[in-house]
């Protein structure tokens, strides 16, 4: 079943009159005109009773609740009335727009902006955009000092981009949280108030283990779509991770079924995780909310009913996005032994980063007890602690470590002191830690007096399938200055405090070298993939001031060495290795196998580029391609490609192929490797090999890539006082060369006048007697 027609509630049928993927409804009328009817008639409704219209866009009771007028009663909040949730969209659909809404909505911004957003919900205000010629408004506008988008003011709706490279990028790096009241007829307590957690997340994915994080500690995701482009690539990746996420915690449970009735808001609830489908910018003029959700519909089984309809540029459906987290998303389960309240802390950590003045900084959600500004803490890690429980390890080593807590305060995104957090709420803990890798996400926070008491009654600790993922590619970093590798060493370890994605395997000093006469010194970095090494390259320039010269990356190899006459492998030494650093590929002569990593890449593109996205493909190597229609004008495509053909310029391509219109993900491939015909292409200055100028490639492109590679460098290295041969080596045979002229005198002029006049023998003459040079 394709969702259910919205007039006759019908289920909805494949066409049989298209060879694309389209729906329609079992009582004949055209989807297109049921949906155009059922806006019609909820038109005329609002139109008719403007009582009904304020009742959905004014909180119950009149009353606006901020959580800036409440900090000191929060703890009063049961368990019951929270709901935590992130939101997970494809890049620059919208999520921080979405998420600065939300804030301005539930009065974390201000009480003005919050009472101008709800008057203009309800339609008693016009939008400021909308002024006559003249200037002056057509009706009541918000002001300068309560709406954030009048036109005297430029308005903030990032909130939750903090990052410089955020902010001019356009993208969110680092996920982040914000905690909000809101006034809700589903609360149990006497106030009506629903405490709501809320986590934005990036939409790259390189980044996708900040989305990891984020699902692991909520009960709900907001999946957004956007309604001009539709369903794109990485729109399926998050929605994948979340259902894989949710089946590690429960069992599926699909709502719906087949019932007569079913609510327009459902969505849909994979094991531990409820996802809320929900449009965004439908209000710009290439917005084609019907076709994107027969999409979404057809494609991941959402009815289109459920699918809600959002704009964060004029405020539309945020008031609705409200009412359906906290009417279906369900609050945090209890722990198995906390059922009356369990006074052992248990505070499991969501994500943790670095600052200069304070330290580490630990986002946490509490789940039992308390935790008060002044109390001693030790961090469990849940894996010690599993061993302790199964009788494996050793009980005193759990939390041997204890930190006096500094301050304690909720996050609205800006961070307020509150020096207590109670069980449901999320908020941020400083404790004097100086390296965020002590407090990883998934570990746990407990008094350092309740460790006895939680490793002695085996109590349980909040589950956790988040990890640490290892780096996909690596690069070789370089100061522009040979003076300059105290700066960068130090600068890049006090990023990797605060991004845990990257991994510092190597450095290479000025003794041994490492980038050879040329490059200098530097270090050796793994990333989680080519924005990565981008964002890290510019927060490098924004944090430190420190431009870094950074090598092309190179992906990990298995090379499995055979047996040879001439050159045996030593005994007790593996006959297979990984190689993550090319100064450690096998000299020539040695017989070995080598595999490649291999990952699975999924293109969505409009259909009229197939045949270009296709052809790009089969160029990068790509197998088992496979194709399928979206809706009418987007097509899939998936294939199986080696992970070095990607991360090099696929993604440059891609763009250039569909005029920018195509997006793609990745996801593992089984198996991970593959065999390939692969050589390694050494650079070599003047006959001296520069190791991170070396690359890898397949033996049929190596003497075109090896020229590419010498004609750059040709371009870029300054000229010397002497010739500088640039030569690509692979094996033992040299496959491409290039000269670089050094500087000379110039013998035919003197005097500001052309030696010889237009006489060539004479210049011949001279120039001959400069090649000679001295004798």
């Amino acid at each position: 079943m394709f969702g259910r027609c919205i007039l006759c509630r019908g289920p909805l049928v494949r066409s049989a009159s298209s060879s694309l993927t389209t729906t329609v409804p079992r009582c004949g009328v055209g989807l297109s005109q049921a949906w155009r009817n059922r806006r019609s008639v909820t038109a005329n409704k609002a139109a008719d009773s403007s009582t009904t219209t304020a009742a959905h866009s004014s909180p119950p009771d009149g009353e606006l609740v901020s959580i800036n007028d409440h900090i000191d009663e929060l703890h009063s909040i049961p368990l019951e009335d929270v709901r935590n949730f992130c939101i997970i969209a494809h890049v620059d659909h919208g999520k921080s727009s979405l998420a600065s809404r939300l804030l301005e909505y539930t009065g974390n911004l201000s009480k003005e902006r919050q009472a101008a957003a709800w008057r203009f919900g309800a339609g008693q205000q016009t939008d400021p955009a909308e002024e006559d010629d003249g200037g002056s408004p057509r009706g009541a506008t918000f002001g300068r000092d309560t709406d954030p988008s009048s036109k005297d003011t430029k308005e903030e709706i990032t909130l939750l981009d903090t990052l410089s490279v955020e902010r001019e990028r356009g993208i969110t790096v680092k996920a982040s949280a914000a905690s909000m009241l809101y006034r809700h007829p589903a609360a149990t307590n006497p106030e009506g108030w629903i405490l709501l957690n809320m986590v934005d997340t990036p939409g790259h994915a390189d980044f996708g283990m900040e989305v990891t994080k984020s699902l692991d500690s909520v009960e709900g995701a907001v999946l957004l779509f956007d309604a001009a482009q539709g369903v794109q690539a990485q729109t399926l990746s998050v929605h994948d991770k979340a259902r894989s996420i949710g089946r590690l915690r429960g069992e599926i449970s699909a709502p719906g079924g087949d019932d007569e009735e079913t609510d327009n808001t459902t969505g849909e609830r994979v094991g531990g995780i409820q996802i809320l489908p929900a449009l965004t910018k439908i209000d710009m003029p290439a917005a084609r909310p019907l076709e994107v959700a027969l999409a979404v519909s057809d494609l991941l089984g959402f009815d289109p009913d459920c699918i809600l309809e959002t704009s964060a540029r004029t405020r539309i459906g945020i008031t609705e996005l409200l009412d359906t987290i906290c009417k279906r998303i369900p609050p945090p389960k209890r722990l198995a032994d906390d059922a009356d309240g369990s006074p052992v802390l248990r505070a499991k950590v969501i994500d943790s980063w670095f600052e200069t003045k304070r330290g580490v900084i630990a986002l946490v959600r509490v789940l039992s007890g308390s935790l008060s500004e002044g109390d001693r803490i030790s961090i469990v890690e849940p894996a010690s602690y599993k061993q302790v429980a199964n009788g494996d390890g050793d009980a005193h080593k759990v939390g041997k470590d204890s930190f006096s807590v500094q301050e304690i305060g909720i996050v609205l995104p800006h961070r307020i002191r509150t020096g207590k957090l109670c069980r449901g709420q999320m908020g941020y803990v400083i404790a004097g830690l100086r390296d965020p890798r002590e407090a990883r996400p998934g570990f746990v926070l407990s008094l350092q007096k309740s460790i006895p008491l939680l490793v002695g009654n085996r109590m349980e600790l909040p589950p956790s399938v988040s990890g640490l993922r290892s780096s996909v590619l690596y690069a070789s970093v370089h100061p522009m200055d040979g003076d300059g590798f105290d700066e960068l060493l130090a600068a890049v370890s006090r990023l990797a405090l605060s991004d845990a994605g990257l991994e510092i395997t190597q450095t290479a000093g000025s003794s041994s070298g490492g980038g050879g006469p040329f490059l200098g010194p530097g270090l050796r970095v793994g990333f989680q993939g080519l924005l990565h090494v981008e964002v890290f390259r510019q927060r490098l320039l924004d944090d430190f001031g420190i431009e870094a010269i950074v090598t092309p990356p190179k992906v990990p190899y298995t090379i499995k060495y055979l047996p040879s006459k001439k050159n045996n492998r030593p005994a007790g030494l593996p006959s297979e290795v990984v190689i993550e650093d090319l100064i450690e590929w096998p000299e020539f002569g040695h017989r070995i196998k080598v595999l490649e990593p291999v990952v699975d890449v999924r293109v969505l593109a409009p259909m009229e580029y197939a045949g270009a996205v296709m052809e790009l493909m089969k160029r990068k190597r790509g197998t088992k391609m496979e194709t399928r229609p979206i809706d009418e004008n987007t097509w899939m495509f998936e294939a199986n490609m080696p992970w070095a053909d990607v991360v090099t310029d696929f993604h440059d391509e891609l763009k250039s192929s569909s005029a920018g219109f195509a997006s793609f993900d990745v996801s593992e491939s089984n198996p991970p490797l593959q065999e390939a015909d692969l050589c390694k292409v050494d650079i070599m200055l003047n006959g001296e090999v520069v190791d991170p100028l070396a690359f890898v490639c397949h033996v049929d492109v190596a003497r075109s890539q090896a020229r590419i590679v010498c004609e750059k460098l040709q371009s870029v290295l300054p000229r010397q006082q002497f010739v500088t041969v640039i030569q690509a080596k692979a094996g033992n045979k040299v496959i491409a060369s290039e000269r670089i002229r050094a500087y000379r005198k110039d013998v035919l002029t003197k005097s500001g006048k052309t030696v010889g006049g237009g006489d060539i023998t004479r210049k011949k003459k001279l120039l001959e007697k400069q090649k000679k040079g001295k004798k």
